[in-house]
C-alpha cells in the first residue's frame, strides 16, 4: 500500500506542477520579471498542501538585483497563490485544493557555478599545454 501512496503522490506532484505552469502561461495577469519556470512540486500524502519550486531565467546578472527579483517574483506568487488554486481546483479532479507555497529553486543556479568553477579549473591546464 506504502508504495502505490507513494506513486499517487508523485503523480499528483506532476499533474499539480503541469497545471501551475499552464496557469502562469495563459493565466497569470500579473508580468513576472524573467521566464519562471515550475521546477519541481513536493506534497506530503496527505495531498493538501504544495511546496512549489520556481526558478527564473532572465533576470539581471547583478547578485544583489536577481535576489531582489526573485523574492519580489515569490511574493507575487504568494499574494496569488489563492487564483492559482481555484485555477487547480477547477482542472485537477481533486477532492481538496492543496494550499500552494512557493520557494526559489536554485539548483540551475548552483549547477551554473559548479559548470563556472570546472572551467576556471580546467584552464591552467590549457595553459600549461602549450609550453610543451
Amino acid at each position: 500500500m506504502a508504495k502505490s501512496d507513494g506513486r499517487r503522490v508523485a503523480r499528483v506532484e506532476r499533474e499539480v506542477q503541469a497545471a501551475i505552469a499552464q496557469y502562469l502561461i495563459r493565466g497569470f495577469k500579473s508580468p513576472l520579471p524573467g521566464i519562471v519556470t515550475v521546477a519541481k512540486v513536493m506534497m506530503p500524502a496527505d495531498l493538501r498542501s504544495a511546496k512549489v519550486y520556481v526558478s527564473a531565467i532572465g533576470l539581471s546578472e547583478e547578485e544583489i538585483t536577481r535576489k531582489k527579483q526573485m523574492s519580489e517574483t515569490l511574493e507575487l506568487l504568494t499574494e496569488r497563490s489563492f487564483e492559482i488554486q481555484k485555477y487547480l481546483g477547477s482542472e485537477l479532479k481533486m477532492r481538496y485544493c492543496p494550499k500552494l507555497s512557493f520557494f526559489e529553486d536554485d539548483t540551475t543556479e548552483q549547477v551554473m557555478k559548479v559548470d563556472r568553477l570546472l572551467r576556471e579549473i580546467g584552464s591552467p591546464n590549457d595553459v600549461s599545454t602549450d609550453e610543451d
